[in-house]
C-alpha cells in the first residue's frame, strides 16, 4: 500500500479576496487580480491632494513686492487651529529626556484618549491631547518631572511664539454668595464663563459639601483686568457674587514671561540702563551743543565789537591832531578850523568875542 502523499492538496496556492493568483504570474497580473480598494483609508486620504482639499479654507493670493503672498483671515486661521483646541506646549529649560523616554513616561499616566507629542524646537514640545479631562489634568499641574527634567506646561494657541509665554493660565477661583440651589452645574458654568473658560469643579463644590463657597478652575488671561464681583439679578432683586482668585502667577508684560514681576524683570532693567545711557548721551550732546553755541555766540559778539570799532575808523580816515598827538576825527578838525575863521571875522568886525561855532 502506497504511503499517504505529503503533497499539497490540489487548488490555488494563494487566495486574496477570493481571486485565484498563479504564483508564476507577473507582478502586474497579481495587482490586476487584486485591485486596490476604491475608497482610501482616512489616514491615506490625508496624504494625498488628488481628491482636492477642504473648501472651507479659502485662500486669497496676490502679489506683494513682486512675491506671491497668501492672505489668511482670522476665521480661516481659527478654522485650521480648531482641531488642536486641547493642545499644550511643554517647556524644558534645563534639558529633556529622549523622545522615546518622554512618550513612555506620558503613556504611563494612563490618559483617557491618548496623546501625540513632537519637538517644536530645542526647548519646546507640542503635546496634542484629545480629551478635555486629559487636557485639564496635564495643564493644571503646571510643572511635571520626567527623568529628573522639569517640564513647565503652557496653553498652545495659534499665536504661539517660542520666545514668549502665554498669559492664559488655569486659575482656581472661589465664588462667595451663592444660594445653595445655585450650585447647579450649568449655572456655575455660566458664572465661571464671565471670568474665563471654565475647566472643572472641585470635589467639594460638586457634592455641595461647603455651600458657602464654590471653587472652579478657569482659563484666565492674567494681563487683563480681572472681575472681582458678578451681579445676579432675579426680577427686582440683585445679589452680588464675590470672586476671589487663588495664586495668580506673576507675569511680566515686558519680556512676556511668567515667574517675575515688571520690577524684577532683567529685560526691563537692561532697557532702563540702555535708556539711561541714551539719555545721558543725549544730555552730553545737548550740553556740548549748548556750550558750542555759547562759545560761538561769544566769539561772534567779540568779532562784532571789533568790527564796530574798526568800521568807523576806516570810514572816517582818522587824522593826526598835531596839537596833542592823538587820532581825531577830521570832521572835528574841520569844525575847529571853521570856528577859528569865524572867530577871526567876528573880531575884525568888532563883534562879541569868544563866540564858538560847531564846537
Amino acid at each position: 500500500m502506497d504511503p499517504p502523499s505529503t503533497a499539497d492538496p490540489p487548488g490555488p496556492a494563494t487566495t486574496f479576496d477570493n481571486n485565484i493568483i498563479d504564483p508564476k504570474s507577473s507582478y502586474a497580473e497579481k495587482l490586476k487580480a487584486n485591485p486596490r480598494p476604491k475608497e482610501l483609508t482616512e489616514r491615506a486620504a490625508r496624504k494625498t491632494f488628488i481628491h482636492g482639499v477642504d473648501s472651507k479654507v479659502i485662500r486669497t493670493t496676490t502679489l506683494v513686492n513682486g512675491k506671491k503672498t497668501i492672505f489668511l483671515s482670522k476665521e480661516e486661521d481659527d478654522f485650521m487651529a480648531a482641531p488642536y483646541q486641547y493642545s499644550l506646549v511643554g517647556i524644558f529649560s534645563h534639558g529633556y529626556p529622549t523622545m522615546t523616554r518622554l512618550r513612555a513616561k506620558i503613556t504611563a499616566l494612563g490618559l483617557f484618549k491618548g496623546f501625540k507629542i513632537g519637538v517644536l524646537d530645542q526647548k519646546h514640545v507640542w503635546i496634542r491631547l484629545f480629551d478635555p479631562n486629559d487636557y485639564a489634568r496635564i495643564w493644571l499641574k503646571q510643572t511635571w518631572y520626567f527623568d529628573g527634567f522639569p517640564m513647565r506646561v503652557l496653553k498652545w494657541t495659534s499665536e504661539f511664539d517660542p520666545n514668549e509665554e502665554s498669559p492664559i493660565m488655569p486659575i482656581w477661583i472661589k465664588v462667595f454668595g451663592l444660594k445653595p440651589h445655585w450650585f447647579h452645574r450649568q449655572f456655575l458654568f455660566h458664572v465661571a464663563s464671565l471670568i474665563g473658560k471654565p475647566l472643572k469643579l472641585d470635589e467639594a463644590t460638586t457634592e455641595i459639601d461647603n455651600p458657602s463657597v464654590a471653587r472652579i478652575c478657569v482659563e484666565v488671561n492674567v494681563i487683563k483686568k480681572l472681575q472681582s464681583e458678578i451681579p445676579i439679578q432675579v426680577e427686582e432683586n440683585t445679589r452680588f457674587l464675590k470672586i476671589q482668585y487663588e495664586g495668580i502667577p506673576e507675569y511680566c508684560k515686558i519680556c512676556r514671561h511668567r515667574g517675575h514681576s515688571l520690577v524684577a524683570c532683567m529685560v526691563q532693567k537692561e532697557n532702563t540702563e540702555v535708556d539711561a545711557g541714551i539719555k545721558q548721551s543725549e544730555d552730553n550732546v545737548t550740553k556740548t551743543g549748548e556750550l558750542f553755541w555759547k562759545e560761538k555766540e561769544d566769539l561772534r559778539a567779540k568779532l562784532d565789537k571789533k568790527k564796530r570799532v574798526k568800521k568807523p575808523m576806516e570810514q572816517a580816515d582818522l587824522a593826526l591832531d598835531n596839537s596833542n598827538g592823538v587820532l581825531v576825527n577830521p570832521v572835528r578838525i574841520l569844525a575847529r578850523k571853521i570856528n577859528k575863521e569865524v572867530q577871526q571875522i567876528l573880531e575884525d568886525s568888532g563883534a562879541v568875542n569868544n563866540v564858538k561855532v560847531g564846537q
